[in-house]
This record gives C-alpha cells, sequence and structure tokens, in this order.
C-alpha cells in the first residue's frame, strides 16, 4: 500500500467513524425517551403502551446493530458498502419507531399527558434526525477530509486559579453531579437519568461553561461528553486536571465513538471511566456509584499523600512516567494510602505573572519530586523574588527551594531528585541554539552544585541519574513505595536525598 492509498484509507476510516457517531446519537435519545416514559407511567397506561414501546427501543438497538454491520470499522472504503441496502434497512426500522411513536402520540392526546407528549416529540424530532444522516450516507462518505458540520476547535488560555489549596469533596449518600453535553437531548435525558438514580445533577452545554462553573461551585462526580465544539471533552479534561482546586474530582467521559483509542487516551489523562452512547442506564448507574464509592474509600483512608513533580519543558515524556508510576502505586496501596499527582502540563505557564497564585506550595506536600536533564527552566517575572530579595533563576528553582526550606524547617516534603544523562537532541546548524542550550546545561550544573556540594566540596545532598524513562521508572517506583511504607508504618517522614 502507497503511503497515498494510507492516506485515503486513514480518511474514509475517519469519516465513516464520525458517521457512526452521528447516528449513535439520534439513536440513543430514542432508546433513552423510550426507557423514561416507560418508567414513568403508571401501571394502568403501562398495560396500553408497554408493548408500542418495546417496539420503538428494539427497532434502536436494530440501527445500532445495523451500523456495526454496514458501517462497521472494518470497511476500508465505499466499495465495501451497499450504501442502498444500508439505506434501506435503517429507514425500514425508522418506520417502524415513526409508526408505533405516532400510536402513542395519538392516545396521549387523547388522554391530554402533556409529558408523554413532550417526550414522544423528542422521539420524533430524533427520528428525524436520524432519517437526515442515513439520507446524506453517500454524501457524507464521499466528501474529502473533514466533515462540513464540523466545528473547528480553538486553542483557549487556561482559566487563572484563584485558590491553591486541593478541594476535597464531602460525598453524602447521593452526590453533586455536574452534565456537560453540547446535544439538548443528551442534558436533558442524562439529568432526568442521574436524578432518578437519587443524586443531584446541574448540566451546561460546553467545556467552557463547565470551567466557569466549577470556579463557584463543588461536585462530586463530572460527566464529560467527548465530542463537542469549542472546547472539547478531552481538552476540558486536561484542563480539569491541571488545576491543584479541580483535579480530584473524577471525570466519567461518554461518547457515541467507538474509537477504542481515544477512550484509552482520556484514561491516561485522567478520566476514571468511559461509557458509551447511547449508553445502558443500569451500567450507568453501576459506574457512576462505582466511582463514587472510589472517591469515598479515598476520603476515608487515614493517609493521603501530595507528590509535587516539579520539571523544566525537556522532560515532558518523564512527567508521563510519573504519573503513570502514581497510578500504579494507587493501586497497590489501595485501602491504605492514596497518592495526589501534583504538577503541570503546559509551558511556560510556570513563569506567568500569577504564578504564586496559581501553584500549590511544594513546602506543603508530603513528597517532592524533582526531574531535571538540559535547562533549570524558563525565568520568572520581578516580581517574584526570594526572601531575602534575590531572583530565583527559574519556576523550577523556585520550587526546589521552596520544598527544601519547607525540609529544613520540618522535616518535609521527602525529596527525591533525578537527572536525566545524555546530550539534548538539537541541531548543529544553528549555532546561537547550541550556545543557548550548553548555557543552559552550564547554569543548571552551577545551580545543583550551590545546593548539593559544601564549602569544602564534600557532597550534602545528591540526585539520581537514569538515561532511559524505563530507567527512571524503575527508580521512582523503588524509592516513592520506600518512603510511602516509611510513612505509613511510623507516621515520620522518610530519609531525603537532599538535606
Amino acid at each position: 500500500m502507497t503511503a497515498k492509498e494510507a492516506g485515503h484509507r486513514g480518511d474514509f476510516s475517519a469519516q465513516l467513524s464520525e458517521l457512526r457517531h452521528d447516528i449513535r446519537t439520534p439513536l440513543g435519545h430514542i432508546i433513552g425517551y423510550a426507557e423514561m416514559i416507560e418508567e414513568d407511567l403508571s401501571p394502568e397506561l403501562l398495560k396500553t403502551f408497554s408493548g408500542d414501546l418495546q417496539a420503538i427501543q428494539n427497532a434502536g438497538h436494530k440501527m445500532l446493530a445495523l451500523i456495526e454491520d454496514q458501517l462497521g470499522a472494518t470497511k476500508a472504503s465505499l466499495d465495501e458498502i451497499n450504501v442502498s441496502d444500508a439505506q434501506f434497512q435503517f429507514r425500514m426500522q425508522l418506520n417502524h419507531i415513526n409508526g408505533y411513536a405516532e400510536i402513542i402520540f395519538e392516545e396521549a392526546t387523547d388522554l391530554g399527558n402533556e409529558e408523554l407528549i413532550s417526550d414522544l416529540q423528542h422521539i420524533s424530532e430524533a427520528g428525524h434526525a436520524a432519517l437526515q444522516l442515513i439520507d446524506a450516507i453517500p454524501q457524507r462518505l464521499l466528501e474529502k477530509g473533514p466533515s462540513k458540520g464540523a466545528v473547528p476547535r480553538e486553542k483557549r488560555k487556561i482559566p487563572s486559579e484563584q485558590e491553591a489549596a486541593l478541594v476535597t469533596s464531602q460525598i453524602g449518600q447521593g452526590g453533586e453531579l455536574l452534565v456537560v453535553d453540547d446535544d439538548l437531548a443528551n442534558r436533558e435525558l442524562l439529568t432526568r437519568r442521574v436524578k432518578r438514580m437519587g443524586y443531584s445533577a446541574n448540566a451546561v452545554a460546553s467545556g467552557e461553561e463547565a470551567l466557569a462553573i466549577l470556579e463557584s461551585e463543588r461536585f462530586d462526580l463530572i460527566l464529560l461528553d467527548y465530542m463537542m465544539p469549542g472546547l472539547s471533552g478531552l481538552e476540558t479534561l486536561l484542563k480539569i486536571k491541571a488545576s491543584p482546586r479541580l483535579r480530584t474530582i473524577p471525570v466519567i467521559m461518554l461518547s457515541a465513538s467507538d474509537d477504542v483509542g481515544k477512550m484509552v487516551d482520556c484514561i491516561l489523562q485522567g478520566a476514571e471511566d468511559y461509557i458509551f452512547k447511547p449508553f445502558n442506564p443500569v451500567l450507568l448507574q453501576a459506574r457512576i456509584s462505582a466511582c463514587l464509592e472510589k472517591v469515598r474509600l479515598r476520603q476515608n483512608i487515614s493517609r493521603q499523600f501530595r507528590i509535587f513533580i516539579s520539571s523544566p519543558g525537556d522532560v515532558i515524556p518523564e512527567r508521563r512516567v510519573a504519573k503513570t508510576v502514581i497510578g500504579r502505586l494507587n493501586e497497590e496501596f489501595f485501602g491504605r494510602a492514596y497518592l495526589i499527582p501534583i504538577l503541570w502540563e503546559e509551558e511556560p505557564m510556570l513563569a506567568s505573572e500569577t504564578f504564586q497564585a496559581q501553584i500549590h506550595p511544594p513546602r506543603e506536600t508530603e513528597i517532592y519530586v524533582g526531574i531535571l536533564w538540559s535547562r533549570i527552566g524558563s525565568p520568572l517575572p520581578d516580581t517574584i523574588l526570594r526572601p531575602d530579595g534575590t531572583r530565583y533563576e527559574s519556576g523550577t528553582a523556585f520550587e526546589f527551594e521552596d520544598a527544601l526550606g519547607g525540609f529544613k524547617q520540618r522535616g518535609t516534603p521527602d525529596m527525591l531528585l533525578y537527572r536525566k544523562q545524555g546530550a539534548p537532541t538539537l541541531s548543529l546548524e544553528d549555532r546561537d541554539v547550541v550556545l543557548d542550550r550548553l548555557d543552559q546545561i552550564d547554569k543548571l550544573t552551577g545551580y545543583l552544585d550551590r545546593w548539593l556540594i559544601g564549602e569544602d566540596g564534600s557532597y550534602i545532598g545528591a540526585f539520581h541519574m537514569f538515561e532511559t524513562e524505563d530507567q527512571l521508572e524503575t527508580m521512582l517506583e523503588l524509592h516513592l513505595r520506600k518512603l510511602v511504607e516509611g510513612r505509613l508504618s511510623d507516621g515520620q517522614p522518610a530519609k531525603t536525598d537532599a538535606a
């Protein structure tokens, strides 16, 4: 297969995935509202309408199966899809849905049941939307590149944090949930569903609205749609997990997309779980309940350890390693301890004017982890000075000295320092870049010598050397496990690398 052919195949696969997502959305509305009607009806009316409602749900589920059969991910090109046959089968099921919905609608109108009429109108609207998508299948699959309906996503500035303290939610028997979905019907269905489960719920239509309401209100769980215009679900998740105030709130992602890669990416970025639309109400309730119970267990644990991860922008992969290690240790110490990672994912946030207001002070954490390579980090503004009036060399320097100050005063946080070996990869054609990087290395070496080597030349502190991410992962896991076990056994800070 040529690169051009592979590119065409990739474009088609993406278009097909987007089409499956779009068709599943109104089907989720149809099935969801039919289930809600069935649950809300009185026993007398249920006897009358149960068969018709089941027929609507069955037709919706048949359409979901048809999506996989006719438009599944195994289809590599339009030639492998019998478009006419697919459209015929989809329309046949939609006729069943519309026909049974009309029967119920007529009787509901005679009874004057306004709530039932409203829900049936939602089913009718969703059926119409599905029919439009079915009619547009040939056009959608013949388009080159993203669909015309796709909304470009903007890069937006991260809102500043006004409060640096970590928020620990107090969860009762129920819980306060935030529903985030750009689709009105999805929001209504989810909100009604979770309220019926015994939770309180608020709903917003975008990632931007979610971040805004999270500034002033507290929630125990967030149900977050993956595909949204503007700030996407994944982008919203990243901003939530980057916030010291919000990172402890569990997030369950929702999507009609069947892309497993997206699900994995969300989990790796901090989501607790991922549910495909249209969702099974029993499964949804189980996932929410399990997620909240996990949070309750964490809050009931007697020991929680905040781990501040400090690193310049040249060790981004190593920051991911740290998060992976902490996640694995949380599984190992489940029921005994809970490790909370505190780190920034985007640069140059640490050098902003609002730095001190945004960052959770390293000295107030239990463990400090510094990861360095070839840079000391970005310079800080003139307004951020040491207690003696001198300037910090960088944000990384500020974090290290703040943590060290806490250790000297109180014996905490425990401090772990790592430095990557090997010359940084860079083009030798740009002399200025080479000189700048060499200058950075000299500054970093000088800074470490100042704090880790005494006046007589002896070591008063040390850092661990590593060459590969695997080596860092092994060492960091070993060291963190030892520190946590030491704190759990005697409640005292374990031995540190830097004093």
